[in-house]
Formats: structure tokens, sequence, C-alpha cells
């Protein structure tokens, strides 16, 4: 039996008529799958950042308005910490949410806490607040603004065109 198998196996196998790949098409299939990834994978990098950078932006504007919801509702002054040395910002004392190595933040009329050197801006029990506008920079190129109304402390987002 098991001979039977062999010569079954072996027949139309003569070294002129194998089936298979050659290496040449092997090369070539492999060259068009290389250029498919090159081609894709920047696009799905690219799509990553800012799919980070917008949840940073995000959760920095809600962290915004909880300080200012937290200030109304206690009855007291919440400052709002950004602390540029360490790259982290919150409204707890210290700050403790990252800011990514990606990301630059400029402010003009924020008040510097004498202790800690944090740039706050103040939140007061009436909704308003100290400060101004918050300018948030993307890798150097893409940047938004963040408007912080002084009397009703909404906070509104734009994109700054360069």
């Amino acid at each position: 039996m098991r001979t039977r198998f062999r010569t079954y196996c072996m027949q139309g196998a003569s070294p002129g008529n194998r089936a298979g790949f050659t290496f040449l098409e092997l090369m070539v299939v492999m060259v068009i799958i290389g250029i498919t990834v090159a081609l894709v994978l920047p696009r799905v990098g690219a799509g990553w950042r800012r799919m980070e950078d917008r949840e940073f932006l995000q959760e920095f504007v809600d962290t915004l308005k909880r300080s200012r919801l937290r200030a109304m509702n206690a009855g007291t002054i919440v400052f709002f910490r950004i602390n540029g040395a360490e790259r982290v910002y919150d409204f707890e004392d210290p700050p403790r949410r990252p800011i990514p190595p990606n990301v630059d933040i400029f402010a003009d009329q924020l008040e510097r806490d004498p202790q800690t050197g944090d740039y706050c801006l103040l939140f007061f029990p009436d909704g308003s607040l100290s400060g101004g506008d918050i300018e948030i920079v993307f890798d150097k190129v893409r940047s938004f603004r963040l408007y912080v109304h002084p009397l009703f402390g909404t906070v509104h987002l734009s994109r700054v065109s360069s």
C-alpha cells in the first residue's frame, strides 16, 4: 500500500512539470506587498496621531469646564493649573494630567502661583475667571485657540488658520 501511494503522488511530477510558484513570481508579490504597506502605513500613523491630539484637546477643554463647575458648586475659587516645566495640567494641586511632547501651550494673561510656580486660571464661584485666551499648538503646525469668556466662563474652541 505504501509504495502505491508514493508512486501515485509522484506521477506527473517530472522536473519540467512541477506545480508551485517560481522565485521571480514570489519576489514580484513581495514587492507589491511592500509598496502597499509603504503607502498605507504613514496615513494610518498620521490618523492615529491626529486622533490622540483631538483626545488631548477635548480632555483639556473638559478639564477647563469642570474647573468652572467645581468653583460654582463648591462656592470657592478653583485654580486651573498649567506647569510647563513638568508638562502637566489640572485643577488639582499638584497638577497630574500630562501634556503630550508634541504640544505647546501659550497664554498671555495667566496668574502665577508664587508657591508652586504654576500658571493658573482662577475660576470664581460666580462663574467668572481671571485670565484669557489659551493657544494650543500641535507639532508646531496645527494651532487651536481656546477663548474663555472672562465674565461667563464659557469655553469656545476654534482652529487658527496658518
